[in-house]
Parts: C-alpha cells; sequence; structure tokens
C-alpha cells in the first residue's frame, strides 16, 4: 500500500515537472515570435532607413552634375520620392516652385497628404506635396510614418538650398556673359590673368592686336609679349596690389608681332581669396605708343637744337649743374668752353641762309667727334656753341682740347661740291678758379671769347679775372 502511496506521488511530480516544462516551452515559444516579430519590424524599419538614405543620395547626385537645370533636378527628385514612402505603389508626389509645378504621373490630390515648405532666404517659395492614393476611413490614423514627415522635410530643405544655390550660379553666369558681351567688342585691350602670368581670358581686341587666335592666347603666359629688361619691373607693380589697395595703373614696354617695341598702359584690379592672397587679375589696356613717342619728341624739343640735334642751353645748364655738383663733392676740376663761328654772317649773306645751316650741323658733328663721353657739346643759338669739359686735371688739358677744335674747324667744309672755309674762336672758364656756379662760368667763358676774337680771331683765351 505504501509502494503503490509513493507512486501515484510520484506520478504526480512528474506531471507538475511535465506542466512547468509545458510553461516554460510556451514562454519560450512566444518570447521567440516576440524576437522574430521585433527583428521583422526592426529589418522593415532599417529598409526604410535605406530607402530614405538611397532617395537623399540620387538627389545629391542629380546636384553634382553641373550641367543639369534646377527644373531637370526638381522633376528628378519628385520621381524619386514614391519610391522611399511605404507603400511605393500608391503614393505619388508634387513640387510646385513659384508658378511652376513638376509632379509625378500618378498625381491626384487626396485627403491623406504631407507638405513640406521650400524657404529662400526665410520665404516661402514652393512647397513638397505626398499623396496616399487609396481610400482609407476618416478614423485611420493615416498610411504614413512619422519618419517620412521627416524626410518631407529634409527634402524641402534642401531644395531651398539647391535652388538658392542654382540662382546664385544663374546669376554668376548672367554676369559672366554680360561681362564678356561687353568687354568682347571692346576697343580696349581687355584681359584676365593668373599671378603667374597665365592668360584666362582675352577679347576681340586682344587678339587683333598681337595677331593671334584665342586658344594660342588663353592658357598661355602674357609675359611672352614683355621684353626680358621690363619683366621685373611690372611683377613689382602686380606685388604692389593689396586687398586694401587693389587697383593700379602703370605703363610697360610690349613686343609687337613684328618684334618692334610698343608702349601700353594698363589699370589693373586684383581679387583676393579669403586669407588675402592675389588668386586673379582683370586688366584693361590700350596702345600709348604715339603719345609715349610724341611726349618724347616733345621733350627732346625742349631740351635740345632742332638743327643740329645737339642740347641746348637749358639742357647745358642742367648737366653743368649735376656737374659742380660732382666736383665739389669729389675735390675736382671742370671747364666750359665757349665757341663762336669766325665770321659766319658772311657764309649766310654770300651763300645763303640752306649753307649757312649745314656749316652748323658740320660744326656741331666735328666737335662731339673730338669729346669724351663724358663731354657735353651744346648749340647756344646762332654761330655759338658750349662745350663742358668735367674730371679735367688742369688749364694744360684745356688748352690742348681747344687747339684740337682749332684744328678740326680750320680744315675745309664741302657742301654739293663746293668748299668753306672757316675759323672759330673759343673762351675758356674753369671750375673753381674762374667760378663756383653755372652762370658765372658761362659769363666768364664769353668774356674769354670776346677775348680771343679781340686777339684776331681764330684762337681760345682763358678766363684771367
Amino acid at each position: 500500500m505504501k509502494e503503490e502511496e509513493k507512486t501515484k506521488e510520484q506520478l504526480i511530480n512528474e506531471l507538475v515537472e511535465m506542466r512547468q516544462w509545458v510553461a516554460e516551452l510556451e514562454a519560450s515559444e512566444t518570447e521567440r515570435k516576440r524576437a522574430e516579430e521585433a527583428l521583422r519590424k526592426h529589418t522593415h524599419d532599417l529598409g526604410e532607413r535605406v530607402k530614405e538614405l538611397n532617395c537623399l543620395y540620387d538627389i545629391s547626385k542629380l546636384v553634382a552634375d553641373s550641367s543639369i537645370s534646377l527644373q531637370e533636378i526638381l522633376q528628378g527628385t519628385v520621381d524619386l520620392i514614391p519610391p522611399t514612402w511605404q507603400y511605393p505603389e500608391v503614393t505619388c508626389a508634387r513640387i510646385t516652385l513659384e508658378h511652376q509645378e513638376f509632379r509625378t504621373e500618378n498625381f491626384r490630390e487626396t485627403i491623406w497628404k504631407q507638405t513640406g515648405d521650400i524657404i529662400v532666404h526665410g520665404e516661402r517659395i514652393g512647397t513638397v506635396e505626398v499623396c496616399y492614393l487609396e481610400e482609407r476611413p476618416e478614423s485611420d490614423g493615416g498610411p504614413f510614418l512619422k519618419e517620412e514627415r521627416s524626410l518631407l522635410n529634409i527634402i524641402a530643405e534642401r531644395l531651398g538650398t539647391i535652388t538658392e544655390r542654382k540662382r546664385v550660379e544663374g546669376a554668376l553666369r548672367e554676369s559672366e556673359e554680360r561681362y564678356r558681351t561687353i568687354v568682347e567688342d571692346m576697343p580696349a585691350l581687355v584681359c584676365r590673368f593668373l599671378p603667374d602670368g597665365v592668360l584666362t581670358f582675352v577679347n576681340k581686341h586682344y587678339c587683333r592686336y598681337f595677331n593671334k587666335r584665342r586658344e594660342e592666347l588663353e592658357g598661355h603666359n602674357f609675359f611672352q609679349f614683355i621684353p626680358e629688361e621690363e619683366r621685373k619691373k611690372v611683377r613689382e607693380h602686380y606685388a604692389s596690389l593689396t586687398i586694401e589697395n587693389p587697383v593700379i595703373t602703370y605703363e610697360h614696354k610690349v613686343l609687337a608681332p613684328d618684334r618692334t617695341v610698343r608702349w601700353q598702359l594698363w589699370t589693373d584690379r586684383a581679387l583676393f581669396d579669403e586669407r588675402g592672397h592675389p588668386v586673379e587679375y582683370q586688366s584693361i589696356g590700350e596702345d600709348i605708343t604715339e603719345r609715349v613717342l610724341t611726349e618724347e619728341e616733345l621733350a627732346y624739343m625742349a631740351t635740345h637744337d632742332p638743327l643740329t640735334g645737339l642740347p641746348n642751353r637749358m639742357l647745358f645748364s642742367d648737366r653743368l649743374t649735376l656737374a659742380l655738383a660732382h666736383a665739389h663733392r669729389n675735390q675736382r676740376k671742370l671747364s666750359v668752353m665757349l665757341l663762336d663761328l669766325d665770321q659766319f654772317k658772311e657764309v649766310n649773306d654770300t651763300l645763303g641762309h640752306s649753307v649757312g645751316d649745314k656749316l652748323l650741323q658740320a660744326v656741331g658733328k666735328r666737335l662731339t667727334s673730338l669729346l669724351r663721353k663724358s663731354d657735353t657739346a651744346a648749340r647756344m643759338g646762332g654761330d655759338e656753341f658750349l662745350l663742358l669739359l668735367p674730371e679735367i686735371a688742369g688749364c694744360e688739358d684745356v688748352a690742348k682740347v681747344a687747339q684740337e677744335i682749332l684744328e678740326a674747324i680750320r680744315r675745309p667744309f664741302v657742301f654739293d661740291g663746293q668748299e668753306i672755309h672757316t675759323t672759330i674762336s673759343i673762351g675758356i672758364a674753369m671750375y673753381p678758379d674762374d667760378g663756383e656756379d653755372a652762370d658765372t662760368l658761362m659769363k666768364n667763358a664769353d668774356i674769354a671769347m670776346y677775348r680771343a676774337k679781340d686777339r684776331g680771331r681764330d684762337n681760345y683765351r682763358h678766363y684771367s679775372g
């Protein structure tokens, strides 16, 4: 009996254990199903996030193509939206932007709609709309996920940024086109170039001036047109430009297509980066060769005798003043000589002024041929000449030069087969013995010259006080 009771008790315990095991098994199955559901949901959510990321990535790919228009970007974005939503087969989209509309082929407005505003500079300029095409009861919470609302806002925000950037790019292109249109046919030389001198733009006049095609200039260095001795000066001009003073106007020489040297006047403006480094220069120039030559001619005429080409009294005085300063500083002597042709009036009266002019020109050449490079021969006017002899050791050296001049002038001059004989009288003044300033020396040389004439002409005299 006791054994039967024991057997019953064991069976009951085994039954209890079996029931516990079944319960644990059922709990484990429930947990497994929960895990599977969680995994399924996580996998689904992950798939949705991947779709969202792909959508944003595909929009970025559209924008990365610089040749694509804003309209193409908007239409492409509309087509990318439905595949990203939870129910793509019953989802449609539309983008409106400033009276323009871009939609999917199946677009239809419904009560189930999400909308995002496209904002530029705080102003709403358009919308992005996503509609659900299936009928749903009004009590339904809606077919859209909160993540889709977030994605819609991101798309709308990105379209605002893209629109603003495209506007800026468009404005820059229009500005560039206007710039090219304006400058292309300008009669001035117009170019842009990098700090190393490589041209990035030239207009038609620039091409014509250098007789080259545009492709032979753009991408090539403009220093090829500048003489070697001018290049350092040009580079120094560019180096002097700063953010505070970004514009400079200067003149420099260029080599024309025929390799002749011409002059140009340029106004350059430097463009700088955020660190203050120049990144490009914009330049407008013109050929000023005729003006420079005219100025040089006027300057020459102002300082030279038009008949003989010798320096005139003004230039002689300037050189004498500089020579005196040098002589004073270095404790050296110099000499001023005044020369006058003897009986020149008779040549004019008997042979005519044209022969007289030829004689003056020939005398000037003979005088110049006798002088050192540091000496100066000048024509005072009429038949008078001035000589400046710096770095003279003493009166003996001056007397030697004077004697050579007398002998050279005594040799006959021949014009059109006709010999002309003449002589010259010379007056000499020495620094510092006969004067310490230009006026005194020239006055005393004049006095000495008249003394030479009084002594019978064709000789020289030193000023003796």
